[in-house]
C-alpha cells in the first residue's frame, strides 16, 4: 500500500468517513477533516502503521501517536477519551518517538515489531460492547473475563495482521468455550448465530420487553423458493414419518394448522364441550409434528407451549435458509428502493434493480468455511484421550442419519450426534446446494491428531455417483422430497431407478428435474400465448413449437446427421455435434440459438435480390457476440428466398429440442427457484421477481406478464394491456429459444 487512508472515527473506532491521500496529512489537515465530521479522532493508516490525531476537552488537536500498530491505537484512543471526559485535556504537540505516553500503560510500547490481539465483546448481531488489547494470545479465561465485564455472550479475538478470528461463546449454563477457532469473519457470523440458536434462543420476546430479543436475526423465516407447502402434503409427510418410525400414532384424520415456518400437524382429540371437567380426559404430552415448507419433520410434545415450539422451529428454519450477509444487504436495499419508488409521486427514477447472486467461488467459500467449526464441535464430543474420529452424515430434507465414532488406539467408541450439530450440518448442506452440483447426499469427515496437535481433517462430498452403502441409503420417498426441495440438473441413474421403482413412475417423473422441464410444456397455453393486436399469425419459417419428452440416448448413438455442407462434414447424434474441425459434446453445451432471416436488397437500376439464411449455433459461456473457442456454428445460405428450411437445419433443431434444451431449461428453472438471476437472450435477466432488460429498459413483474410469441424470427414478450411487445429478442441469441418456456414456468 503506497497511499494514506485518513478516517474520521468516534471514540470506539467506528469510521464516520474516510479519504485517500497520496501523502501524509498535516496536523491542520487532519484537524479540519475531524472538525468537518464533528468527531474528536482522526486516524491515518499507511500499510500496518497508524497515526492517531485527537482533540482534547479544550478543543485543541494534537498528534497522539505516530506509526503505531492497531492495538496501541485502540488503547490510546480509549484512554484519551476517558481523560477528556474527566476534563484532563492534553496540551498539544506530537509525542516524540520512543517517549512513553502518560495515557498508555508502561508495559505497552508505542511501537512494536508485532501486532497484538484485540478482544471485542459483541452480541449476536456483532454489535461491539467494548474492547481490550493483549500483547499475547488470550486464554479462555481472559476472553471470558472480557465477556463477563461487558455482560456479553460472545467475544471475538482478532489480529491486525491476519484476516482470521476466533469466536468465544458463553452457553446457556454460563460456561465459556471456543465456538470457532481461526475462521474468517463470515464463518464467525454463521457460527455465532448457530451457537445463539442452540444455547440462548427460546422464542421471540414481546416487543414491550425492554431488554428482550426484539429484532433477533432469526426471528423472521425467509419464504421458501417454491412457495408454501399445501396442508395435504404436510399431513402426508407426517404419515410417512409415523410409518417409517413405527410410532403408535394415527395416520388418518390428521389436522394441520399453519404458522410462519410451516404446518403444525396433529391428531385432533374429541372433547365434550358441554362437560366442564372433560379437559381432564385430554392426553398430556401427545406428539405434535412440525413440518417446514421444504419438508423437514420435527416431533414435539403437546406439553410444550405451541408458540414456543413453533418459534424455535421457525428460528431453525431461518438459520438454515437465510441468505449470506452481502446478498441480504442487497435484497434489503432493493426492497427499500422499490418502496421509496412506489411512494414517490413523480416519475420512477430507477427502471430496474437486479440483485446478482454471489459468485460460485464465494458460495463455495461459504460452504467450505463451516467444515472447520463443524469438525471442532464434533471433536468436543469425544472421550478423553481420543486420537481420531470419523463422521458420516446422510441427509435429505425429510430424513437425516448421523454416525460418529472415536478411536483411542485400537479401541473405538460410537457417540450419538446431538440435534444442535445436525442444525449446523443442515446449514452447510443448504449452502452447498447453491453450487452447480447441488447438495450432497453424504458428507464424510475424518480427523486425526497426534498428542493434541497437528490435526488433519479429510472431507468427502458424496453426490451419489455410486449407490450409497447400507445404513446410509434412505427410503425412496426422502429422495423424492429432497429433489422437490432442491431441483437438480441431473440425478444418478441408479438413484432415479431407485426412486421410480419404489414410488411409481408418476411420482418420480414429477420430482425429476429433467422430466419436469420437458413435461407439460407442449400443451401449456402460456407457452404460445398470443398478444392482442395485429400480426398474430404464426410465421411459416418458424419451426413447430411443441416439445417432445426427452429420450435417453442409446448406448451406441444413432446419427441424426452425417452429411457434408460444402466441403465440411456435418455430423450430429444425441451426444456430439461436429462441423468441419469443430466439435462439442451436447452435455458440455451451455447455450443454443437458431434463427431464420430473409433479406431483400434493391439496387439502383437492378432488380431486387433475395437471400435466405438458416443458422444453428451451440456454444459455451461467456458470450461475446460471436462464435466462441468451443462453439459450433452451422450456416445454410441461399441467394434466393427459400420458403422451406433445409432438412439438415430442421434435424439440428429437432436434435436440440429433444436432447439439449430440456436440460438447459431445467438448469435455468432450478437457478431461478433458488433465488438466482439467470441471463438469456444476451441481456434478458429473469428472477423470481420478473423479467428485466437494460436495453431496451424493461422491468416486468410476473403479475404484468401477458405471454410470449414467436414472430418473424423473434421472441416477443408482451405486457398486460399493451398490444405491442415490450421486448423482442432474436432467436439466434444465446438460449433465446428457451424464453417462452422459462417465462411460462413462472407466470402466475
Amino acid at each position: 500500500m503506497t497511499g494514506y487512508v485518513m478516517a474520521a472515527t468516534d471514540a470506539r473506532g467506528e469510521r464516520l468517513a474516510e479519504r485517500e491521500l497520496p501523502t501524509a496529512p498535516t496536523l491542520r489537515e487532519a484537524a479540519a477533516f475531524g472538525d468537518s465530521h464533528r468527531t474528536d479522532y482522526v486516524s491515518v493508516r499507511h500499510g500496518h502503521d497508524i497515526t492517531l490525531y485527537g482533540r482534547d476537552a479544550a478543543g485543541a488537536w494534537s498528534v497522539l501517536v505516530t506509526d503505531a500498530p492497531a492495538p496501541v491505537v485502540v488503547e490510546l484512543r480509549r484512554r484519551h477519551d476517558e481523560s477528556c471526559r474527566r476534563g484532563l485535556g492534553r496540551g498539544g504537540g506530537a509525542v516524540p518517538d520512543g517517549v512513553g505516553d502518560p495515557f498508555l500503560p508502561l508495559d505497552l510500547p508505542l511501537a512494536s515489531g508485532e501486532d497484538g490481539y484485540v478482544l471485542t465483546a459483541v452480541d449476536v448481531d456483532g454489535e461491539p460492547f467494548g474492547e481490550r488489547v493483549s500483547a499475547t494470545p488470550p486464554t479462555l479465561e481472559e476472553a471470558a473475563e472480557v465477556g463477563e465485564l461487558h455482560e456479553a455472550d460472545y467475544v471475538v479475538v482478532s489480529r491486525d495482521d491476519a484476516e482470521l478470528v476466533t469466536l468465544y461463546g458463553r452457553d446457556a449454563g454460563g460456561s465459556w468455550s471456543v465456538a470457532a477457532a481461526d475462521v474468517d469473519a463470515e464463518t464467525a457470523e454463521e457460527v455465532c448465530l448457530w451457537f445463539d440458536l442452540t444455547q440462548h434462543y427460546r422464542g421471540r420476546s414481546p416487543s414491550s420487553a425492554p431488554a428482550g430479543r426484539v429484532g433477533h436475526p432469526l426471528d423472521r423465516v425467509p419464504p421458501p423458493d417454491g412457495g408454501g407447502m399445501p396442508a395435504a402434503r404436510a399431513t402426508a409427510l407426517v404419515a410417512e414419518h409415523v410409518r417409517e418410525h413405527r410410532l403408535d400414532y394415527p395416520v388418518q384424520g390428521l389436522a394441520a394448522d399453519r404458522f410462519e415456518a410451516g404446518w403444525s400437524v396433529y391428531a385432533p382429540v374429541d372433547v365434550d364441550e358441554s362437560d366442564p371437567m372433560a379437559f381432564l380426559d385430554m392426553p398430556v404430552g401427545r406428539s405434535v409434528f412440525l413440518v417446514s415448507d421444504i419438508g423437514r419433520v420435527k416431533e414435539t410434545s403437546s406439553s410444550i407451549p405451541p408458540r414456543e415450539a413453533e418459534e424455535l422451529f421457525g428460528a431453525e428454519e431461518a438459520y438454515v435458509r437465510r441468505r449470506p450477509a452481502e446478498e441480504r444487504f442487497l435484497a434489503e436495499l432493493k426492497d427499500e428502493v422499490v418502496r421509496r419508488e412506489s411512494e414517490s409521486e413523480g416519475p420512477p427514477q430507477i427502471s430496474s434493480f437486479t440483485v446478482e447472486p454471489p459468485s460460485e467461488e464465494v458460495v463455495a467459500a461459504r460452504a467450505a468455511g463451516l467444515l472447520g467449526p463443524l469438525a471442532q464441535q464434533l471433536a468436543l464430543l469425544g472421550p478423553a484421550g481420543w486420537d481420531r474420529f470419523t463422521a458420516a452424515f446422510s441427509f435429505t430434507v425429510s430424513r437425516e442419519v448421523g454416525q460418529l465414532r472415536f478411536w483411542t488406539g485400537s479401541r473405538s467408541t460410537e457417540v450419538p450426534v446431538p440435534e444442535q450439530i445436525a442444525v449446523l450440518v443442515r446449514r452447510q448442506r443448504h449452502l452447498a446446494a447453491r453450487m452447480p452440483a447441488g447438495p450432497w447426499w453424504r458428507l464424510l469427515l475424518e480427523l486425526g491428531h497426534e498428542g493434541g496437535a497437528n490435526a488433519r481433517i479429510a472431507t468427502v462430498f458424496d453426490y451419489g455417483d455410486r449407490p450409497l452403502p447400507d445404513g446410509h441409503l434412505l427410503a425412496p420417498e426422502h429422495y423424492r422430497n429432497d429433489l422437490a426441495a432442491y431441483p437438480r440438473a441431473g440425478t444418478p441413474a441408479w438413484l432415479a431407478e431407485y426412486v421410480t421403482g419404489a414410488g411409481g413412475h408418476g411420482t418420480a417423473a414429477r420430482t425429476a428435474p429433467q422430466a419436469a422441464a420437458a413435461e407439460g410444456r407442449a400443451g401449456s397455453p402460456r407457452s404460445g400465448a398470443a398478444a392482442p393486436g395485429p400480426g398474430n399469425a404464426p410465421a411459416a419459417q418458424v419451426p413447430p413449437q411443441g416439445r417432445t419428452s426427452p429420450v435417453a440416448p442409446p448406448s451406441r448413438p444413432i446419427p441424426v446427421l452425417d452429411t457434408a455442407i460444402g466441403r465440411k462434414r456435418l455430423y450430429a447424434d444425441p451426444q456430439v455435434i461436429t462441423y468441419g474441425k469443430r466439435s462439442i459434446a451436447l452435455d458440455e453445451v451451455e447455450w443454443v440459438g437458431y434463427s431464420v432471416t430473409h433479406t431483400a436488397t434493391k439496387r439502383f437500376l437492378w432488380p431486387t435480390s433475395h437471400e435466405s439464411a438458416f443458422d444453428f449455433q451451440v456454444d459455451k459461456y461467456p458470450y461475446h457476440g460471436g462464435l466462441g473457442r468451443d462453439g459450433v456454428l452451422v450456416n445454410f445460405h441461399a441467394f434466393r428466398r427459400v420458403s422451406e428450411p433445409p432438412e439438415e437445419w430442421l434435424s439440428l433443431v429437432n436434435l436440440s429440442r429433444q436432447f439439449l434444451e430440456p436440460r438447459l431449461l431445467a438448469q435455468l428453472v432450478a437457478a431461478v427457484r433458488r433465488g438466482e438471476t439467470v441471463t438469456v437472450g444476451a441481456g434478458v435477466k429473469v428472477d423470481r421477481g420478473g423479467v428485466v432488460c437494460a436495453r431496451p429498459r424493461v422491468s416486468l413483474p410476473w403479475r404484468e406478464v401477458l405471454g410470449t410469441q414467436l414472430r418473424a424470427g423473434m421472441v416477443c414478450v408482451y405486457r398486460k394491456g399493451r398490444n405491442e411487445p415490450v421486448l423482442t429478442v432474436p432467436m439466434g441469441y444465446p438460449n433465446a429459444v428457451l424464453i417462452p418456456d422459462l417465462i411460462a414456468e413462472f407466470m402466475p
